[in-house]
């Protein structure tokens, strides 16, 4: 049998195997786990222990089992390979065919849904399993027998917030950590890997409208690209200067601190706040947090040295006091963003196409039809600026969010412009530990939901392995905090008829296999196929629905 990642689940369930035996016999457990032990696994993962830290999940877990039953040595194969398309030919479909069980212990649905799609193709049977804080699930996948896990969808929880909420009106700080998360996508993520296409030489030709403004946006970007890490100090200051001045500025030109709306009551009444703005203080450690964050990461994303330490408080201060030196322009609001912002407001949420304007954060005017002059004058300036990258060993690399490295300067980031906007509108802070929960979508893990989810997936397993009939075994929801237990019969796989008197699942199929020394050509097999679906039935199961070999 197979355990599917060796967390919180995957700790518990090997712990039951050991106390059951199970694997002590003839068969084996295979265990995969590509992560290594952090300092936060400890609290719930009781199979690892301080000593473990950033030794291999997998093995490490395969030891302490062993020492809780001396019977299992040898009999458990650890691996370090994840279980995903880029490892399929090591977990091919020979590997699947052979296993009695596959026993998941993953933490999110894109990855359950490939080992789903795995253990259908190969007639593998499957128990899934789950948690979200105190909720858990538990469920029973047996070939021809039950449905697969993608034949159902969760509902949708619509936990978004608006936009005007979240860009010019926040309410609260965890608003305040998702206006900044959002930034962090936009400015280190999206915009670099917009800019990736044009850093090396084109190859097609720019006809359309919509390319020459890409094009022009490059080029925008490239005229204003960091050369050292000054430079990125001063981009970190000037974004200041934009987020918690300017854009205030603008808004509170457009709502007055005494405006009224159409029905004559104050604008900036509860829950809206009105915002005011910041100065920037060297010596304001919020302030020192943002610059040295920015400048990181803009660094990070320009292929530009980051100086060694630069997160020891000495050097930040050094930073702080450059950023604080430079001259920022006197901002003057505009009507024309003032018109924007009113018609956003208005709307209550924001066009498609002004989200499209905000990654690239420039506005550019194009005809309709762009000239050959223009079009050629774009391509040389953006080959001349290709050659500026070069020379300076420069390059473009967009930064994934990575909240549990706590060394990379995202959540330092996040945190310190959250908590920056926070003081804008009068909002109360929020707590760096918060700030990772929140923006890495952290749901806390509860050490007793885990051991009741993974006690009901042994007990579905041992079902499994005696052969009882598929009434008797049973899928589980469970939702602590209520406290409830639901149990249930699995659901049938779903029928679907091809012509009168054919009706196929999603573990039914056909096996075309040709002569032993015969090519097939593929009007051939098109034939034999036709034949398949006029006349025939799929391939015969038997009572447990036993797994057929895999088909070409």
């Amino acid at each position: 049998r197979c355990v599917q990642e060796t967390g919180a689940i995957g700790c518990e369930l090997l712990k039951n195997y050991a106390m059951l035996g199970m694997g002590s016999g003839e068969g084996k457990i295979l265990i995969t786990d590509p992560d290594v032990i952090e300092v936060s696994n400890l609290n719930r993962q009781f199979l690892f222990k301080e000593k473990h830290l950033r030794k291999p999940k997998s093995t490490t877990a395969a030891a302490a089992v062993m020492q809780m039953n001396p019977t299992l040595k040898d009999k458990i194969i650890a691996r370090m390979d994840k279980v995903h398309e880029g490892t399929s030919n090591i977990f091919t479909d020979k590997f699947f065919g052979e296993l009695t069980a596959v026993t998941n212990a993953l933490d999110n649905v894109q990855a359950r849904r490939y080992i789903d799609s795995r253990c259908v193709t190969n007639k593998t049977p499957l128990i899934e399993s789950g948690t979200l804080g105190a909720k858990g699930h538990v469920q029973v996948i047996i070939p021809y027998k039950t449905e697969s896990y993608s034949s159902q969808n969760d509902p949708e929880e619509n936990l978004e917030i608006p936009v005007c909420t979240l860009k010019m009106f926040p309410e609260e700080a965890v608003h305040c950590v998702e206006w900044a998360r959002d930034k962090f996508e936009k400015l280190f993520n999206q915009k670099p890997k917009n800019l990736q296409p044009f850093v090396t030489p084109m190859e097609q030709e720019v006809k359309s409208t919509q390319e020459v403004k890409a094009l022009t946006v490059a080029i925008k970007a490239f005229n204003k690209k960091p050369l050292n890490f000054n430079d990125c100090i001063k981009i970190a200051r000037m974004k200041f200067q934009k987020y918690f001045v300017n854009d205030l500025r603008q808004l509170l030109y457009v709502y007055p601190l005494d405006a009224k709306t159409k029905e004559g009551q104050f604008f900036w009444t509860l829950p809206k706040h009105p915002p005011h703005e910041l100065k920037f203080d060297p010596k304001n450690q919020l302030h020192v947090d943002f610059i040295v964050a920015f400048a990181a990461l803009t660094a990070k994303i320009w292929g530009i040295a980051i100086p060694p330490n630069a997160r020891a408080e000495e050097n930040k201060a050094s930073y702080a006091k450059i950023a604080a030196e430079f001259t920022i322009p006197e901002y003057v609001p505009n009507a024309k963003k003032a018109s924007e912002i009113s018609a956003q407001v208005e709307k209550g949420e924001k066009g498609q196409e002004e989200e499209k304007k905000e990654v690239v954060e420039a506005e550019v005017e194009i005809e309709e039809a762009p000239s050959e002059d223009l079009i050629g004058k774009l391509l040389d300036d953006l080959e001349a600026k290709i050659g500026e990258l070069a020379s300076n060993s420069q390059s473009i690399i967009s930064e994934e969010f990575e909240k549990d490295n706590d060394s990379n300067f995202h959540i330092d980031f996040i945190y310190a412009m959250a908590n920056c906007r926070a003081q804008c509108y009068k909002l109360d802070g929020i707590s760096w530990i918060n700030t990772k929960i929140k923006a890495g979508r952290i749901v806390p893990a509860l050490a007793t939901t885990t051991a009741v989810m993974a006690a009901l997936q042994t007990l579905e397993l041992v079902k499994l392995e005696k052969g009882v009939d598929i009434s008797l075994q049973r899928n589980a929801f469970v939702n602590l905090a209520l406290p409830y237990l639901s149990l249930s019969e699995p659901g049938n796989p779903k029928v679907i008829e091809l012509r009168p008197g054919l009706k196929v699942t999603l573990w039914d199929r056909w096996e075309v296999k040709p002569s032993q020394g015969y090519n097939t050509t593929f009007a051939e097999f098109m034939e034999q196929l036709k034949t398949c679906l006029l006349y025939t039935s799929p391939s015969p199961r038997d009572q447990r629905g036993s797994r057929m070999p895999s088909s070409a």
